[in-house]
């Protein structure tokens, strides 16, 4: 099934380069034993660039620069970010880049394929589930869930209200009145 599981994350990853896909998200990070702790956000993205609305910041990359913004401190950072920086800002990325450094398995079932990285070399990572969903009217793929396996703490990324759109929008934040931190 090797062939077939390419094809389904090279339609995902094509899909996201030729649409716009937005979506609201949650992540929800769970300790060994401590209580789960869960955030909530919106994701809007177009092949590498996107804006990421979590934690009180809103992160956009347009490709070159990455600009952060702090609401409350009405603070906007641009920064040339490392590929390291935007695989922590945006989980889609982070999977596509660890398609390349993992051993992949796939199950289907129901129009929905789990598919599971596991890392060809000793890293923090100890396994990454993702499971897409295929919309048979359209031929789109939909990411669902990303769970990330780092020792004892588990890290789960729900998409919900997932669109896909031509529109294209210049991934550039420009506050009205907001301190500017250039560190490029």
């Amino acid at each position: 099934m090797k062939i077939l599981l390419l094809s389904i994350l090279q339609s995902l990853f094509a899909l996201l380069g030729q649409k716009t896909m937005t979506t609201d998200f949650s992540i929800t990070v769970q300790q060994h034993a401590s209580q789960p702790v869960t955030y909530t956000g919106k994701l809007e993205m177009h092949g590498e660039q996107f804006q990421l609305e979590a934690f009180g910041t809103v992160a956009s990359f347009d490709g070159t620069t990455l600009y952060m913004y702090n609401e409350d401190a009405n603070e906007l950072t641009l920064s040339s970010p490392t590929r390291d920086e935007l695989y922590q800002a945006n989980p889609l990325l982070f999977a596509q880049a660890m398609a390349e450094a993992c051993e992949i398995t796939e199950q289907t079932s129901n129009n929905v394929t789990t598919i599971t990285f596991e890392p060809k070399e000793r890293v923090a990572i100890d396994k990454i589930t993702m499971k897409v969903k295929y919309l048979p009217k359209t031929g789109e793929y939909q990411p669902t869930l990303i769970t990330l396996k780092e020792g004892l703490q588990t890290t789960t990324v729900h998409f919900r209200n997932l669109r896909y759109s031509d529109e294209l929008r210049e991934y550039v934040l420009k506050p009205n009145g907001a301190y500017i931190n250039d560190v490029r």
